[in-house]
């Protein structure tokens, strides 16, 4: 089988975690990193070596040096701000993306973007939402399209984050903290449209006044959004990075015509379980615990219960089978800009806002 040479740009914390991941896969070779800082560019040289053995990668500082190399597949993992740029940049360029998410933060940018996916269709655009490869979340997604839980018609979720974990004391702030909470979105309503093959229609946005933790976090740190989709359901989410709550976790529900999931709310995220009440199974007495978590049976690689694994193996078969990503640019334009709207219906008392096609961002 062929092997792709692989790359990435941004060496943050989750950027060198994705590189690590793309770097182990068997069909990529270790190639090149670009980073504009020299001190994470040897902590990355060191890591590679150590767990590739390859001593023969390429660093830069210069993403057009960079992009002159015979890189092929890239991991953009940089700046919110950056993300779209610096993918129609290696798109254009003719090399494969997978983009960090939200993979892009205004509608400018949406536009660049699209204009690169659609000027450069050989080469496969993916966009990097891992919550879409937790185990549970796929399970899900089998009992819906199964006919389990018949017609979706209300859902939920809920990102709860307290600000203490996005800001270090100590440390700078990073990006998340001047966003306005609600706009980071894609980790909730990316699995929801995923499980449920639909795609946004209608979005309003309500933020609180009250910021309590300013200081940390001076966006917003925590809103609503509610949405109608394509096909007529309702979805609900919570982002709350302001609210006291020890562990970061993710939480979800499904109400539908024939069932409803819901996966548990306390202990720790990584083994909570599915409670399912389905209508659908007959003589089914009481709510069912389905023992599905975000991890696979047997298998924890690439971080967040091997999701992080499983979406980067979804993004190199696209490659080596040459069909369509997954993920892929519409996907990811459904899931950002829907949190871009709910800031602004936020701001402009809670209006509803109608969510653009794919096709207006390519006029």
């Amino acid at each position: 089988m062929k092997k792709i040479k692989g790359g990435c740009i941004g060496l943050g914390p989750r950027g060198s975690h994705l590189m690590e991941i793309l770097f182990s896969n068997p069909n990529i070779i270790p190639y090149a990193v670009c980073d504009l800082d020299e001190a994470k560019l040897e902590k990355a040289r060191k890591l590679i070596e150590d767990k590739t053995g390859v001593k023969d990668v390429q660093y830069f500082t210069s993403v057009e040096e960079f992009l002159k190399t015979d890189v092929e597949a890239v991991v953009v993992a940089t700046h919110i701000d950056t993300h779209a740029e610096l993918s129609a940049q290696a798109l254009n360029a003719g090399k494969h993306v997978i983009c960090e998410i939200p993979n892009i933060a205004n509608f400018d940018q949406a536009r660049i973007l699209a204009k690169a996916v659609k000027d450069n269709p050989k080469s496969k655009f993916m966009v990097g939402e891992n919550c879409c490869y937790w185990g549970f979340i796929n399970t899900w997604k089998t009992m819906y399209e199964d006919g389990l839980i018949g017609t979706a018609l209300f859902c939920e979720a809920d990102y709860l984050h307290m600000s203490q974990s996005i800001v270090k004391p100590g440390q700078p702030k990073t990006w998340r903290s001047y966003l306005s909470a609600i706009t980071y979105m894609t980790h909730d309503i990316g699995p929801l449209l995923y499980i449920l093959d639909d795609t946004c229609d209608e979005i309003w946005g309500f933020t609180p006044d009250i910021n309590p933790i300013e200081d940390d976090h001076p966006g917003p740190p925590n809103g609503v959004a509610m949405i109608k989709t394509k096909k007529g359901a309702l979805i609900k989410i919570f982002i709350g990075f302001g609210v006291q709550k020890r562990e970061q976790c993710h939480n979800y529900v499904i109400y539908g015509s024939k069932g409803s999931l819901e996966n548990q709310r306390t202990g720790p995220f990584a083994a909570r379980e599915t409670y399912a009440d389905l209508g659908s199974i007959p003589n089914t007495e009481s709510v069912l615990t389905i023992p599905t978590k975000i991890s696979y049976p047997g298998v924890n690689t690439g971080g967040h219960g091997g999701a992080d694994g499983r979406m980067m193996e979804a993004f190199v078969k696209c490659i080596l089978d040459d069909t369509k990503p997954p993920l892929d640019l519409e996907f990811g334009l459904n899931i950002a800009i829907p949190g871009i709207l709910a800031d602004i219906s936020s701001k402009e008392g809670g209006r509803s806002i109608k969510m653009p096609s794919l096709d207006e961002f390519l006029k």
